[in-house]
């Protein structure tokens, strides 16, 4: 499996474990065509994790602004790294970029918290 194949692997596990998650689910919920983010997800944390992508973006990334008037809560946002994090480790895939997708998830974690204020 790819690099790409395997992010877009996870990204996918891990929303469908979040969207029926009873704690943060319902934020998933309520976005229409979900689907249709799951590549762009992936694209995000490929970018991330890759340094780059060969796929066209339609529009920049800014996760900030898209998630800010979600009013995420700090157990939420907590209970979102468990998940991501819970996949990651029962994928067996990928070790050596497995443990960069964890630094990047501490990373932006503090970012999150930082802006968001909690």
């Amino acid at each position: 499996m790819t690099e790409q194949d395997w992010i877009f692997k996870i990204v996918h596990d891990f929303y469908e474990k979040a969207r029926h998650d009873v704690l943060i689910g319902y934020h998933f919920r309520n976005i229409k065509d979900f689907d249709v983010h799951i590549p762009r997800i992936a694209v995000f944390w490929e970018i991330q994790l890759l340094g780059g992508t060969n796929l066209l973006l339609s529009e920049p990334f800014d996760m900030l602004k898209v998630h800010s008037p979600l009013g995420i809560k700090r157990g939420e946002l907590g209970r979102w790294l468990v998940l991501f994090r819970g996949t990651l480790e029962a994928d067996q895939d990928h070790k050596i970029l497995k443990e960069k997708w964890k630094e990047k998830l501490i990373f932006f974690e503090g970012i999150f918290s930082r802006h968001l204020g909690i």
